[in-house]
């Protein structure tokens, strides 16, 4: 057994300039990854100026407590872990900035949660375990620094993938982008699907629909105004949006605007009896 990961529950809370978490401590782990905003945590004696980006890992039984400063938003993973590379995680540095494929890993475990579908659990745990290894492996191999399929950093049609990252808020034309690579719409189209696994026109609009979770995860803005920052009338954007993850983007918005603690393995010992383990004060 390498590494054995239980995800018991992901708490996604708002901190503003003078509320705080006091000092307490857990029988698991407690990671912090701070999505907006800017606040201070306090590990055992070691306090960390937490900002974007930056992802916190507090030990079983060490004290921490946790203050906001500027509206900081951040994902709480709660989980335990066994096998033989637990020594490791151990030794892994209290905090660390992940990378752009790294942050997306975060990003899915909360998706993955809002949504609670088939298997949820099963890959909550997968991708936090493959977060764990890819942190481990820092000292061996750089992780990916972008969301683009390996294979296709050298291929043609990098200019096309490397057109669609950069610019989320445009709809490129199939016509457009076949141009990026020099080929005709039809090849274009044909090779895409070859390479990527779907048409462009699903790649584009998956792009989009991650762009617009990060939004309204990090953003105050309306369905009406991430519609709008992405290129798409309201009504599209909602449509991609609802048959891309299953819920309108009006209840989207609304859970992640709010203050919210999912429990993610129904067998754990660990789940509160209240909605928060630790509620805010000031």
């Amino acid at each position: 057994m390498a590494l054995s990961v239980q995800v018991h529950r992901i708490v996604k809370e708002k901190k503003g300039h003078g509320e705080y978490i006091p000092a307490h401590t857990h029988p698991f782990y407690h990671c912090v990854y701070v999505i907006s905003g800017r606040g201070r945590i306090r590990i055992g004696t070691e306090t960390v100026d937490a900002r974007r980006g930056l992802f916190l890992r507090i030990a079983p039984q060490v004290e921490h407590a946790i203050f906001g400063e500027e509206a900081m938003q951040s994902f709480d993973i709660k989980f335990s872990a066994k096998g033989e590379f637990l020594d490791a995680v151990n030794a892994l540095p209290i905090s660390m900035p992940l990378d752009t494929y790294e942050h997306t890993l975060v990003m899915s475990l909360f998706h993955l949660a809002i949504r609670g579908e088939a298997y949820a659990e099963d890959l909550i745990n997968a991708r936090m375990t493959e977060l764990l290894l890819l942190l481990l492996r820092r000292d061996v191999k750089e992780t990916p620094s972008c969301l683009l399929p390996p294979d296709t950093a050298g291929s043609s049609l990098y200019p096309a993938l490397s057109y669609i990252d950069q610019h989320p808020d445009q709809m490129p034309s199939i016509a457009f982008l076949a141009e990026l690579c020099g080929y005709t719409p039809s090849y274009f189209s044909t090779m895409f699907k070859e390479v990527i696994g779907c048409s462009p026109a699903r790649y584009l609009a998956g792009k989009k629909v991650d762009l617009a979770r990060e939004l309204m995860l990090t953003c105050d803005c309306t369905v009406a105004q991430v519609a709008e920052r992405l290129g798409m009338e309201p009504e599209t954007f909602s449509r991609v949006f609802k048959k891309a993850t299953g819920i309108s983007p009006g209840l989207y918005l609304h859970r992640a605007n709010s203050d919210v603690g999912i429990n993610i393995s129904p067998d754990s010992p660990y789940l509160p009896e209240e909605p928060f383990e630790i509620p805010k004060q000031r």
